[in-house]
C-alpha cells in the first residue's frame, strides 16, 4: 500500500493555550453548498432527514452566490495575519456548487489562506473537474467514502452510484494530483476485518493518506450511535469544560449567515450575516465573545448549541480546560 495510515488533523498543532485570544482565526470554514447529493441515513444535513430541520435551515439549502463568495474573501484581507486554512465545507457537499473551482482559484489568488480544502464525498468527481481542482490551487481534499460497492451506497446513502466509476474517478485525481494532498477516510465501526482489508486493497494506492474512523454524536440533537466514542482511536469520550473550537475558527453557512460553530446544521447558533456585516466584525463580535467567555466561566451547557452537543468529545485534538482561567485572565484584559 502506497497511502500512510494517518488523521484528518495537523499533529504539529500551536498551543492554543499560549496565543488566544487571536485576532485572526486559524481555520475559515466557508460553505459552497448546504445542499448534498447523497441521503446518507446517518448525516442530519441531507434530505434523508430533513424532516428534523428548522426553518432557518429549510429556507437556506442550496449553494453559496458566487458574488456574497467573493465578499467574503474580500473580507480576508482585513485581518492582521493570514488565514491558516481555508476550509470549503461544512453541512452539505461542495461538489454540488458549480463554481468551486473558481472559488478556490480566488481564495488561492487572494493570499489570503496559507492551505485550502475541502470534505467530499467525492461521487462528483470526474477528470475535468480533477484537473480543474489542481489547476485552482486545491491543497487537500478529504474524501469520505460510504460504502465498497454500489449495493452499499444504496442502502446508506440512498444514492445508486456506479463504483467502479467512483474508484476511477479517484485514481484519475491520484494520477493528475500534481501538489494536491488526497485523503480517503471510512467508518471501521461495525465491519469486519475482511472489509477492512477491502477498503485497504482498493483505496490504499491511490491517495496520499488513508485512515478508518470512528462513528461520533458529532451533530447536536441527533444521534447516529449508541456510545459516545472518540472519533479518531475509539475510546471512551471525555467530558470538557471549555470547547477549543470557538476560539480559532470562524463558519460561514452558504446562506452567509455565521455560526459559532462547525456542527451548526440546524442553523440555531448563528452570531452574524456576512451580507450585512464584515468577517472581521463577526470574529470580534459580542455575540461570538460572550460565547467563548461562557465557555470559560463554565456555562458550556447553558449556550443553546452546545447545551446537547457531544462533537468535541467525539473529536478533540485540543484541549485548553486547566488553562480556562489564565485565558479568562487575558479576556478580561483585553475588554
Amino acid at each position: 500500500m502506497k497511502a500512510k495510515v494517518g488523521t484528518r488533523y495537523h499533529k504539529n498543532r500551536t498551543a492554543l493555550e499560549k496565543v488566544i485570544p487571536l485576532d485572526t482565526p486559524f481555520i475559515l470554514f466557508l460553505d459552497p453548498s448546504s445542499a448534498c447529493n447523497l441521503k446518507c441515513r446517518f448525516c442530519p444535513c441531507g434530505r434523508a432527514h430533513d424532516d428534523l430541520w428548522s426553518d432557518e435551515k429549510r429556507d437556506s439549502v442550496g449553494i453559496m452566490d458566487f458574488d456574497l463568495y467573493k465578499k467574503i474573501i474580500d473580507d480576508c484581507k482585513k485581518f492582521p495575519h493570514k488565514i491558516k486554512v481555508l476550509r470549503l465545507y461544512k453541512e452539505g457537499e461542495p461538489l454540488v456548487n458549480p463554481r468551486l473551482t473558481e472559488m478556490i482559484a480566488y481564495a488561492k489568488q487572494s493570499g489570503c489562506f496559507e492551505s485550502i480544502d475541502f470534505t467530499t464525498n467525492g461521487t462528483l468527481l470526474n477528470p475535468d473537474i480533477n484537473r480543474k481542482l489542481v489547476e485552482a490551487g486545491l491543497s487537500r481534499i478529504n474524501i469520505s467514502v460510504e460504502a465498497l460497492s454500489a449495493e452499499g451506497y444504496a442502502e446508506i446513502s440512498g444514492t445508486k452510484i456506479n463504483f467502479d466509476k467512483f474508484v476511477d474517478n479517484i485514481r484519475d485525481l491520484y494520477e493528475h494530483r500534481g501538489s494536491l494532498h488526497i485523503f480517503i477516510k471510512t467508518m471501521v465501526d461495525n465491519i469486519t476485518e475482511e472489509k477492512q482489508k477491502q477498503f485497504y486493497d482498493i483505496f490504499g494506492d491511490i491517495c496520499d493518506e488513508i485512515a478508518m474512523e470512528h462513528i461520533a454524536n458529532c451533530w447536536p440533537g441527533f444521534e447516529n450511535t449508541a456510545e459516545q466514542t472518540n472519533v479518531y482511536h475509539g475510546g471512551d469520550a471525555h467530558e470538557y469544560i471549555v470547547c477549543p473550537r470557538i476560539f480559532y475558527i470562524l463558519t460561514i453557512n452558504s446562506n452567509g449567515t455565521a455560526s459559532h460553530c462547525i456542527v451548526d446544521w440546524n442553523y440555531k447558533g448563528l452570531i452574524g450575516d456576512v451580507r450585512k456585516q464584515s468577517l472581521v466584525d463577526i470574529w470580534n463580535s459580542k455575540e461570538y465573545e460572550d460565547i467563548r467567555l461562557m465557555h470559560l466561566h463554565k456555562k458550556r451547557r447553558e449556550v443553546a448549541l452546545c447545551a446537547d452537543c457531544m462533537e468535541i468529545e467525539s473529536a478533540a485534538v485540543d484541549n485548553i480546560d486547566e488553562f480556562r482561567e489564565e485565558i479568562l485572565e487575558r479576556y478580561e484584559k483585553k475588554s
